[in-house]
């Protein structure tokens, strides 16, 4: 007998299945994924994944126990164990049997849940929908508005599951006949891989719950709570009654406090700021002159941009119609054919005009602050964006700038950078670099030699070249919503201040800087060093950090658009999100690092990016996600969690990668395991943590075979390091910048 005090771990989750222990006295929780299942008296400790490699749940006390511990080793052990002991049979079949029942009505509790979750998230969009029009204001949208339109909640659980073992239950209490130890053995194998397969549904049931329940209210004020609270102050600012808005809001706020998945404090917080915005006046300020003379000058943004760009007066006439139509449409958002007609329409003259005022404004020494709003921002017309909105706006406007040095364009920078030849233009969909592009244009006679040779000099060129390859793309990606995609900003798409969404140098580098913290190697860019006097050449890296680019959109997503400029490896890559940013600004740029992991080893590695025999993070991982199914070291469950996984990035390993790596630098790094042991070594292996994260970490056995492995790495480099060092201190000669800067890495 062991004694256990309560919130002591008896069992871990990824520790070896050798051992498992019956409840004398007290209770056990078994922790699945984010489930809490309770285990009693004549209950097994180690229940659910008796019969696996490792185990996938976590056993803590939560009360002072008495356990009788049970070592079985191996297979054969518990074989011996059921041959000879008819009692433990019987416990290890009801203790199953009753819990494997237990998961499967919870699996069942939380699917309802999230069924009627679902159908309260569209029941409140379409009500806000409803009130607005009722006021005779534009909705606005969420970013998840596109996910939540093409969702679909299906309820995978086998249909015969439940049915099945409620019978087998009521069997092994009725029957009077002993049950043989190859019987419960197979009962045992049976019943661990469908507990195996209900953690995983209910774990993806429950990730819905949250993702829904974040719909409704979260950190980032991107939610439906805060939607009914901007339209209160809106409605009430223009004299209406609100009586419908504050008692939907309570109501929400009571469904919020019901369903209990949102944290009490968040929910306190913004309802106790709901309470303030109703018992505060809404402030009445006075127009100041600085006011009046910046909104006199709004007034006619359109004709004054328009004017600037010198655009065909048939492209001007046509962009003015549909702005006007576009103005009178009650739900810009809507997906409705006439609605979408309008939208591409815009766009596509949009990027016309934007093409001749970035022309024209490259060469401008003193850009007008409404042009600067139009080329940085999306900017058009101040009831589209919105009065207050436009006045904020331009204010921002007048000295929005990025910041060179750490390589933060604003995209009126970005493109004058590109004409005073500072910067060279993207590649284009072909992976052609703009002297490429050229060469190609020559070789197929299209142009002559000495036209070739003016477009290789022609900056206004290479402006036009990155406005057509690169701009309208990336453009759209950063904008986030496919279905209601329109480059003109409008107040529909400024869910907070101006201020909270801007993107500043200070905030990009920032999170970056945190980012680079943890995963301290994710901007090293190899190439080879060669010293033909001393006859050195190694395999040498250069943090080089990326350019960012700020779109002139209020979007929801960053992109990597390439991992170098061109095809020289010294070069920074380019990261592009937009200027007024919607989302959690961490998760983009995490994104954005592993897509740089990834694009970078598959330019290093050429050819050979996939080949297992020439070990990279692309060709290693690769090799994993496609034989995950023939790997001995990988359990069962494990399996099908990656075949899960699989699934849902819709067979990528590119955004399994993506996915297995913000998991393991938004949690990994704190501590908070969430991958699978092949997983972790492996992008471990090429994406170790700074040493301050590593500090947190090195107490943690799961962390063992990764930062041993990575001491062997390092090790070995700084070996070979030491090596080309001490020629160069027996020739005499200084040691070379790049040499200095390896080892200053390597000791990182």
């Amino acid at each position: 007998m062991q004694t256990v005090n309560a919130q002591d771990i008896i069992i871990e989750t990824g520790s070896e299945c050798d051992t498992f222990y019956i409840i004398a006295d007290g209770t056990v929780e078994a922790l699945a994924n984010n489930s809490v299942f309770t285990l009693k008296k004549g209950d097994i400790v180690g229940i659910f994944d008796l019969l696996d490699d490792n185990h996938i749940c976590t056993y803590r006390a939560a009360t002072n126990c008495s356990l009788i511990p049970y070592p079985y080793k191996t297979t054969k052990g518990l074989l011996a164990m059921l041959n000879s002991q008819e009692d433990l049979r019987k416990l290890l079949l009801n203790s199953i049997n009753r819990n494997i029942c237990n998961i499967i009505n919870t699996y069942k509790a939380n699917y309802t849940i999230c069924q009627e979750l679902y159908k309260y998230i569209i029941e409140t969009k379409v009500h806000y929908q409803q009130l607005c029009k009722s006021f005779g204001l534009n909705p606005k949208v969420l970013p998840f508005s596109d996910d939540l339109q093409s969702f679909t909640l299906e309820d995978e659980l086998p249909f015969w599951m439940n049915e099945f073992y409620t019978s087998c239950r009521k069997i092994m209490t009725e029957s009077q006949t002993p049950m043989s130890a190859n019987f419960v053995y197979g009962y045992l194998c049976r019943s661990c891989q469908d507990i195996s397969k209900v953690l995983q549904l209910d774990s993806s049931m429950l990730e819905s719950n949250e993702l829904f329940m974040s719909y409704l209210m979260n950190e980032n004020y991107l939610d439906f709570y805060d939607l009914y609270s901007d339209l209160y102050l809106r409605a009430r600012s223009n004299g209406e009654k609100t009586t419908d808005i504050v008692a939907y809001v309570d109501s929400m706020a009571d469904k919020i406090a019901k369903l209990g998945i949102t944290e009490p404090s968040l929910l306190d917080a913004r309802t106790s700021e709901f309470k303030a915005k109703q018992d505060t006046l809404p402030p009445q300020v006075a127009e100041t002159a600085d006011d009046s003379a910046i909104n006199n000058e709004l007034s006619n943004s359109l004709g004054f941009i328009l004017e600037y760009s010198c655009t065909l007066p048939t492209t001007v006439a046509e962009f003015k119609k549909y702005i006007e139509q576009f103005k009178k449409v009650s739900d810009r958002s809507s997906t409705e054919k006439d609605v979408d007609i309008i939208r591409k329409q815009i766009s596509k003259l949009f990027f016309l005009i934007y093409s001749d005022v970035i022309q024209a404004a490259v060469s401008d020494e003193n850009v007008p602050t409404i042009i600067k709003m139009f080329l940085n921002f999306g900017y058009v017309d101040a009831e589209l964006c919105g009065q207050e909105n436009a006045v904020a706006l331009y204010r921002i406007a007048e000295n929005f700038h990025g910041n060179k040095e750490q390589g933060i364009y604003t995209t009126l920078e970005w493109f004058k950078e590109i004409f005073i030849g500072n910067k060279q233009p993207s590649r284009n969909e072909f992976e052609q670099d703009y002297a490429q592009y050229v060469r190609t244009l020559a070789r197929e006679g299209k142009i002559n030699k000495e036209a070739e040779m003016q477009m290789n000099e022609d900056t206004m060129e290479k402006v036009r070249y990155e406005l057509n390859n690169m701009f309208q793309s990336v453009n759209k990606i950063t904008f986030g919503r496919v279905f209601t995609y329109c480059p003109v900003l409008i107040e529909d798409n400024i869910l907070r201040t101006l201020d909270d969404l801007l993107l500043t140098p200070k905030k990009i580098l920032d999170t970056v800087t945190k980012l680079n913290e943890i995963d301290y190697s994710v901007f090293y860019h190899e190439y080879i060093f060669e010293d033909t006097k001393i006859n050195v050449k190694d395999t040498i890296r250069v943090d080089i950090r990326p350019d960012i680019i700020l779109m002139p959109n209020a979007g929801s997503r960053g992109v990597l658009w390439q991992e170098i400029e061109g095809m020289n490896r010294k070069t920074p890559g380019r990261m592009i999100i937009s200027a007024l940013f919607l989302e959690n600004l961490e998760k983009a740029f995490v994104r954005m690092f592993g897509e740089f992991r990834w694009e970078m080893c598959k330019r290093e590695q050429g050819a050979r990016w996939n080949d297992v025999t020439s070990h990279s993070l692309t060709s290693d991982y690769c090799d994993y996600a496609q034989f995950f199914a023939k790997n001995r070291d990988i359990s069962y469950d494990t399996k099908e969690k990656i075949k899960e996984t699989l699934k849902k990035c819709k067979n990528s390993f590119k955004e399994m990668f993506l996915s297995d790596y913000m998991l393991l630098m938004m949690y990994e790094s704190a501590g908070s395991c969430r991958l699978n042991k092949t997983s972790r070594f492996i992008v471990f292996r090429y994406c170790p943590f700074g040493q301050k994260y590593r500090d947190v970490i090195k107490n943690n056995t799961i962390f063992e075979d990764c930062l041993s492995k990575h001491h062997i790495t390092t090790g070995q480099a700084l070996h070979r390091l030491d090596q080309i060092e001490a020629k160069y201190r027996n020739s005499g000669v200084p040691l070379p910048e790049e040499l200095a800067i390896q080892r200053e890495l390597l000791e990182r």
